[in-house]
């Protein structure tokens, strides 16, 4: 096992882009450490530079936000064979702490169940994901000019509102996933949209720790009037001008957003799907 230090990593994300959508969420996690962005993270390899698995995982597990409530894992393999022996190298999973490995590539699924298996570990998928990437701003299928903004204010998130989007978030409501969204508001781009006359967002959508889009969000009274089609698009043209990644992971059940992000140029690869995979159970914690 070897962990990547700082050059290792600047190499590392070259070398990732080559294996997109893949290796994305991998990359993503190293796109935000090469930029100082505040993290808890370790990324490890089987070896190097020649890795044929690399592992972004918690350097201090227990942390008070999501991120460390789940000991998310963010996994790339080239082959099931080499992540289902990398699994086994000692110090790569503690097997007595609940785990998500996120973003395994579902040909690679049996790996994890093999090695779940053969430990004795409980485990569920918990999550099957599509990812839609956007790589180019002329794929952006979008015309501002054919929504109406006026009276619409944009801008950044501040601290203030991240009870307003922890409160609606589908995995939030706790103390752990409050101050992940705080982390993401304060070291993240992000978006909302004020309307004329008031004071606090209607909709908003942010960037997580591995530089995806997510929470992307319009409260219900405010819905049908376009705001997370202006929101994504505006925000990923920001993103893509800047040099950064701009994709998101969509469950495979959500027709709504699948349909909301491929109307806009996001592409989907057929071939691969992102599973969220839990090794023992979680302490309910809410």
């Amino acid at each position: 096992m070897i962990i990547l230090r700082t050059e290792e990593l600047k190499q590392a994300e070259s070398i990732l882009k080559q294996f997109f959508p893949e290796s994305i969420k991998v990359y993503g996690c190293i796109f935000h450490i090469n930029r100082g962005k505040p993290h808890n993270l370790q990324v490890i390899a089987d070896q190097w530079p020649d890795f044929t698995v690399i592992i972004c995982k918690p350097k201090v597990q227990g942390t008070k936000d999501r991120e460390g409530d789940f000991n998310i894992y963010s996994i790339y393999s080239k082959s099931k064979d080499s992540l289902r022996k990398f699994l086994d190298t000692p110090g790569v999973i503690n097997e007595d702490s609940f785990t998500l490995l996120a973003g395994v590539d579902i040909r690679h699924l049996e790996a994890v169940q093999e090695f779940a298996d053969q430990h004795g570990l409980p485990w569920k998928v918990q999550a099957v994901m599509n990812v839609l990437m956007l790589q180019e701003a002329n794929q952006l299928q979008f015309k501002q000019s054919d929504f109406s903004s006026a009276g619409l204010r944009f801008s950044p998130l501040t601290e203030a509102q991240a009870h307003l989007v922890n409160s609606t978030w589908k995995y939030g409501g706790d103390s752990n996933s409050y101050n992940s969204v705080l982390n993401y508001i304060s070291h993240n781009p992000s978006l909302c949209v004020i309307e004329e006359g008031g004071t606090e967002p209607v909709s908003w959508l942010l960037v997580y720790q591995h530089a995806a889009l997510g929470l992307l969000y319009t409260l219900p009274q405010h819905r049908r009037k376009g705001y997370a089609k202006l929101l994504v698009s505006i925000l990923a043209k920001s993103l893509l001008e800047r040099g950064h990644p701009v994709y998101c992971f969509v469950e495979e059940e959500n027709d709504t957003s699948y349909k909301l992000f491929t109307s806009l140029g996001f592409q989907h690869s057929q071939g691969y799907r992102a599973v969220w995979f839990e090794l023992n159970k979680r302490e309910d914690k809410k």
